[in-house]
């Protein structure tokens, strides 16, 4: 067994968090696990992508290939486009609806381009897209940084996801067990989020 995971979004919404809790929950299931990480030129705000490859034998590469991804996990709309060439026949995306323009849009350098568009673009470039806000929710339980875990939570529930539940607590446990009010604000996201995606899939 062979999964690749692309997250893409901008600094300051735990994308390397993220993809820490996944890394460890495969390691949990008995898995090899590899994450690597891209960062833009600004940490708050600027471009983020993360790869995590996981394996069940030897991982051949530390980033993802060409049309390469299973699974993309967008926390902002237009970077999840900026990674467009790990999308393929295979990838399924997780979309957090949640725009944050980039500096060139707030400066008036550039325009964003609408939701209707990124989302239309991504569902012609993948197997299936799964989009939904995050930061009502998040804004719900008192905490916008919350949006991450809530993703997580619906990414656990798609059918071939090589991770079980039980994992993805136990990671969340482990980076979080430092913060015990953090930590429970996490677990209730990711079982928040775990609820969204059920309801998600019977749509699907």
């Amino acid at each position: 067994m062979r999964y690749s995971i692309a997250i893409s979004g901008v600094g300051g919404l735990g994308i390397l968090t993220l993809g820490r809790i996944i890394s460890l929950a495969a390691i949990h299931d008995g898995k090899m696990t590899y994450m690597s990480e891209i960062h833009g030129l600004s940490q708050r705000y600027g471009s983020v992508f993360v790869h995590v490859r996981i394996s069940d034998g030897e991982i051949l590469a530390p980033t993802i290939p060409s049309k390469g991804a299973d699974l993309l996990i967008g926390l902002e709309p237009i970077e999840s486009l900026r990674v467009i060439e790990v999308m393929g026949p295979n990838t399924i995306v997780v979309l957090n609806t949640n725009i944050i323009p980039p500096p060139t849009i707030t400066l008036g350098i550039s325009k964003y381009p609408p939701l209707e568009h990124i989302i239309r673009t991504i569902r012609q470039n993948s197997k299936k897209l799964i989009a939904y806000n995050a930061l009502e929710l998040a804004k719900k339980l008192g905490e916008p940084r919350l949006q991450n875990t809530i993703l997580l939570g619906i990414v656990s529930e798609l059918p071939d996801i090589p991770i079980s539940t039980h994992s993805f607590r136990k990671a969340i446990e482990n980076v979080f067990s430092h913060r015990e009010k953090i930590l429970k604000l996490n677990l209730e996201a990711f079982e928040k989020g775990r609820q969204i995606g059920q309801q998600l899939m019977e749509k699907q």
